[in-house]
């Protein structure tokens, strides 16, 4: 079994929070409050989202939960970029965002995705989606016709893990999911999550690696998921 890089933001982060504040506040923002919003979000957002992991690990399993802790993230999103609205007001943005965000509204597929799903399926070998992320994807990967809890043999992806379910992040959750999965392969973009901790646990990593960076020096890399087939027999 394999866990795979499947699904992507339709837009850097920051673009969907800028758009889901806009349509929240039609009007209220010039072009140049956007474009200055949208760099202060990309900038802010992975370090607040850093920080939330640290102090609550794991989107906040067995403390606040997924939900407290998306709100408070978003929270500090938009206190570090001075937006200022009332409470009854961000409750209300962030349900719409915390909604839109479990949706394809704001995801989409690697367009080479389902071709290669079906042909590791073709090939008789079971594919589990790990993920350092939180129960939302479950929602994602079945939108995207990934996943079929219903109906697994047919399922492109035959299980979702997630580290919020599990209490557990990468490398430790690929050690749990090798306790029930006879994994061989593990395919992931982190080089220190994905590689790195598929090393630990004595599974080959292929490293996806679309900006060719090069740092995978020991172990398969691959630019797009197409890449993977030549690895998985």
């Amino acid at each position: 079994s394999s866990g795979i890089n499947a699904e992507w933001p339709l837009r850097p982060g920051g673009h969907q929070y800028l758009r889901i504040l806009d349509s929240f506040f039609p009007g209220s923002l010039s072009a140049q409050d956007k474009t200055l919003l949208t760099k202060e979000f990309n900038v802010n957002m992975p370090l607040h989202y850093k920080e939330a992991l640290k102090k609550n690990p794991n989107f906040g399993h067995g403390s606040i939960g997924v939900y407290e802790w998306w709100k408070g993230l978003v929270r500090q999103l938009y206190l570090s970029s001075h937006i200022d609205m009332k409470d009854y007001q961000f409750s209300l943005l962030f349900d719409d965002t915390y909604n839109q965000f479990r949706t394809t509204n704001c995801w989409d597929m690697y367009p080479e995705t389902i071709p290669v799903l079906e042909e590791i399926q073709a090939r008789g070998i079971d594919v589990v989606v790990t993920s350092d992320f939180d129960v939302g994807l479950v929602n994602i990967l079945r939108q995207h016709g990934l996943f079929k809890p219903d109906d697994i043999s047919s399922s492109l992806v035959k299980e979702v893990i997630t580290s919020y379910e599990q209490g557990l992040a990468k490398p430790d959750l690929l050690k749990s999911v090798k306790e029930k999965w006879d994994i061989t392969v593990h395919v992931g973009d982190s080089y220190e999550r994905d590689v790195v901790g598929a090393e630990k646990i004595g599974v080959l990593p292929i490293f996806v690696d679309r900006g060719n960076s090069g740092i995978c020096k020991l172990h398969p890399s691959v630019q797009t998921l197409s890449g993977i087939l030549d690895y998985i027999k």
